[in-house]
């Protein structure tokens, strides 16, 4: 097979529309993750109840275990299928499936899917989540400079509600009212229940730290949202921050990071001080170098993975 013949099959990104709908970091597959691959890219969302799709050079994306897909096309003989694993927060779906596929992109680091890349095939990449639809792509030009924003702590999010609290983030919290730390913070009742992409947005891009309290899991959209619009994210310490399969791809990244909430009052006096201005423009300035780097580093990785996909089937 020719090499222009490899570069003219597109690759079919297989959704069912519910996934696309609640999925938050569509924007960034396509900017960042994808972007590099030299040959066509087709989005094809299918509807809740309509077959999917029995074709060659598929990358199916799902929240949940597509193992009967997967398995309905190797029995029709079909080749170079790659799976998108996304909203295994909490590092507790069955990973089986994976073996049906020819290579896996997913979301959330834990060491569980790192083993299972060392010891079995197919090959396992960790792939951030990324920012959210609407936030970016930003361009470092059209960002403020850090010193200049208005915002010295932003929060907007869920926190706790009737039938489940995030203990992470009330700690956070209750730490910001204890020390009587100034603080935007704005609460939503539910996930995606907050502000519209476009005001949220306007937040990160006029604040200076990004508060970046954990979820389900320590990786959250918000961290990437804060980088992506050029504030300084604010995180509690974790594997994923270091892993270099993971955000230690480039080395350390130069955000905040903190070993408790309770390190918050340091923190203001380490940035936010009259003094300081210069400490906070320098890790700001390293901090979108880095971004840009990574995001560069992270489309290249995911293209070398999909490309050797394409030329071995």
């Amino acid at each position: 097979m020719t090499a222009s013949h490899q570069q003219t099959r597109p690759l079919n990104i297989v959704w069912r529309r519910r996934v696309l709908d609640r999925f938050l970091e569509a924007s960034f597959i396509r900017e960042v993750l994808l972007s590099p691959l030299p040959r066509p890219i087709r989005w094809i969302a299918i509807e809740d109840e309509a077959a999917l799709p029995l074709m060659d050079d598929i990358l199916i994306c799902s929240f949940g275990n597509p193992s009967t897909y997967l398995r309905e096309l190797r029995r029709a003989g079909h080749r170079n299928i790659g799976v998108m694993h996304v909203g295994d927060e909490t590092g507790k779906d069955n990973l089986a499936f994976y073996a049906d596929a020819d290579y896996v992109l997913r979301n959330y680091y834990n060491r569980r899917s790192v083993q299972l890349s060392e010891t079995h095939a197919p090959p396992i990449l960790w792939v951030p989540n990324g920012w959210a639809t609407g936030v970016g792509p930003r361009s470092p030009a059209q960002l403020l400079s850090i010193t200049t924003r208005t915002h010295d702590l932003f929060f907007s999010g869920f926190v706790s509600g009737p039938d489940r609290r995030i203990d992470e983030r009330t700690n956070m919290l209750d730490v910001l009212q204890e020390n009587r730390i100034p603080a935007t913070v704005l609460i939503s009742e539910g996930f995606g229940q907050g502000l519209g992409a476009p005001s949220y947005s306007a937040y990160m891009a006029d604040t200076k730290l990004a508060l970046a309290p954990g979820g389900n899991a320590a990786e959250t959209i918000r961290f990437y949202d804060a980088l992506e619009c050029g504030a300084l994210p604010v995180v509690i310490d974790a594997p994923w921050l270091h892993a270099k399969a993971a955000l230690g791809l480039c080395g350390r990244p130069p955000v905040v990071i903190l070993n408790s909430w309770n390190e918050l009052p340091d923190l203001v006096a380490r940035y936010l001080s009259p003094n300081t201005s210069a400490v906070l423009s320098a890790q700001a300035d390293a901090c979108q170098q880095w971004w840009q780097m990574f995001k560069l580093r992270t489309g290249d990785r995911v293209t070398r993975l999909i490309e050797t996909s394409f030329a071995t089937t």
